[in-house]
């Protein structure tokens, strides 16, 4: 295969990941309802930082790893508590208000927003078992073989790497930017009778995920 045949199977592949539900692109939803689609992108640009790291990782041969049963526990666990935390921030900010902050007030407010839905995405997509599932069973294995491969076409395995990266990142990119954009329009006609309904149905869907991730981590077998 041609390094280009081998990116647009890559990228195909990726959006098995990209396009699954889960508390990313419920991350999403709840940041584009609260302060527009531009804040909306923010939790995949924290998901990007975190695969950057997996990636690199790769690159210096970590590809062999493999959690053990309670490590997967923790995490799931860890994970659900997270979820259910921003599911209720996402219930506490029900209530659709106008800003009346000054313009010093507003500029910091939107400086802590940008950090904390970064960090908001990171931390789901770390914590998240459907993110560590995916790339335990077809991430890291698959892109130790296109490294490898596409290596041969374009000559090094910085630049081979480099060009995976961004191939899988895109699809979570594309898909980040319509569900910020589908969800920063229907928030308009989601507030009713100043109730933000777009925020209420995620925080419910985060806390009912949260939940199922905390069972979920009991169900592991730990032997």
């Amino acid at each position: 295969m041609t390094p280009i045949e081998i990116l647009v199977a890559w990228f195909l592949l990726s959006l098995t990941g990209a396009l699954a539900p889960g508390p990313l692109s419920a991350a999403v939803v709840q940041n584009a309802a609260k302060r527009g689609k531009l804040f909306g992108i923010l939790p995949m640009v924290g998901h990007a930082i975190v695969e950057l790291g997996i990636v690199a990782a790769i690159v210096f041969s970590v590809q062999t790893l493999v959690l053990p049963n309670y490590s997967i526990a923790l995490i799931m666990g860890l994970g659900g508590v997270v979820v259910i935390a921003f599911g209720a921030l996402a219930l506490k900010d029900y209530r659709h208000t106008a800003s009346e902050l000054d313009i010093e007030a507003q500029a910091e407010e939107v400086r802590a927003t940008v950090v904390s839905a970064t960090v908001q995405g990171a931390l789901v997509s770390i914590l998240s078992p459907y993110f560590l599932l995916w790339w335990f069973a077809i991430g890291l294995s698959t892109v130790t073989v296109l490294i490898v491969d596409l290596q041969m076409g374009v000559g090094t395995v910085v630049v081979a790497a480099i060009l995976v990266y961004l191939t899988h990142i895109s699809t979570d990119l594309i898909y980040g930017a319509f569900l910020s954009l589908g969800t920063d329009k229907a928030r308009k006609r989601a507030n009713v009778r100043g109730i933000n309904w777009l925020n209420v149905g995620v925080g419910v869907f985060q806390v009912l995920l949260g939940i199922w991730f905390i069972v979920g981590a009991f169900q592991v077998p730990l032997n």
